[in-house]
C-alpha cells in the first residue's frame, strides 16, 4: 500500500503515545498530510498502536517503540537506527526496503512481516518471532538471531553475513541463503558456508541451498 494523503487523514492510532512529545509530534505530522514521511527521532512511543498505520519512509532514529503495535502497518524504506523494538508486534507489517543499525528487535514479532532488500547491521533479533516473514533478499549483517522462530520463513538471496543463529527454530525454512552464517560446533565458534552451511540447515529442518552466482 503505497502513502497517499487520503490515508493518511482517515488513519489515527488506536492508542496514542503517553509521551506528550511523541504524541504531539504525531498530531502535528496527521494534520499536514503534504509532509513527507514522519520524523520520530529520540521519540518515546512505546506501548502505543499504531495499527495500520502508514510510516512509509519514515525516521526512527534512536525512538523508543518497546511493545508498540505495527501490526500491519506500511514501514516501506523506515530507517531504524539504534530504535528499541524489543517486545512490538510488526505482524504482518512490510517492512521492505527498512534499514537499520543496532536496532533492537529482541522478542519482536515479525510473523508473516515482509523484509523483501531490508538491510539491517549488528541487529538484536534474539527471541523474535519471524515465522512465516518473507525475508526475500534481506541483507543482515552481523544479527544476532539467537532462539529467534524462522519456522515456515522464505528466503530469495538472504544474506546472513557473521549473523548468529544459535537455538534458532529453523523448521520449514526454505530458500536461498548467503554465508556465512557464525554458529558453535563443538564448543568453538565458526563460520559456515558452501555445503556446510545447505547440511547445517538441513540438520535442522530447513531446505536451504546456498547461493550460487551463474557463471
Amino acid at each position: 500500500m503505497a502513502r497517499s494523503s487520503s490515508t493518511r487523514r482517515t488513519w489515527v492510532p488506536n492508542t496514542w503515545p503517553a509521551d506528550p512529545a511523541a504524541a504531539g509530534a504525531l498530531r502535528a505530522w496527521l494534520a499536514d498530510p503534504e509532509r513527507g514521511g514522519f520524523v520520530g527521532n529520540g521519540l518515546d512511543f512505546s506501548g502505543a498502536d499504531f495499527t495500520g498505520g502508514d510510516f512509509v519512509e519514515c525516521w526512527f532514529g534512536e525512538a523508543v517503540l518497546r511493545k508498540t503495535t505495527l501490526r500491519g502497518a506500511e514501514l516501506m524504506h523506515a530507517h531504524v537506527d539504534g530504535a528499541d523494538l524489543a517486545e512490538a508486534d510488526l505482524t504482518e507489517a512490510n517492512l521492505a526496503g527498512a534499514s537499520g543499525s543496532r536496532t533492537n528487535l529482541h522478542g519482536a514479532v515479525l510473523h508473516a512481516a515482509n523484509l523483501r532488500s531490508a538491510e539491517f547491521f549488528d541487529a538484536d533479533f534474539s527471541g523474535a518471532d519471524l515465522s512465516n516473514a518473507v525475508l526475500g533478499d534481506a541483507s543482515l549483517h552481523r544479527c544476532t538471531l539467537t532462539g529467534a522462530n524462522l519456522a515456515g520463513a522464505s528466503a530469495d538471496q538472504l544474506l546472513l553475513r557473521e549473523c548468529r543463529l544459535e537455538e534458532t527454530d529453523l523448521t520449514g525454512f526454505t530458500g536461498t541463503v548467503l554465508g556465512p552464517i557464525s554458529v558453535v560446533l563443538r564448543g568453538q565458534r565458526t563460520l559456515l558456508d558452501g555445503d556446510d552451511l545447505e547440511q547445517w540447515f538441513a540438520a535442522r529442518g530447513a531446505r536451504v541451498s546456498r547461493f550460487r552466482p551463474e557463471p
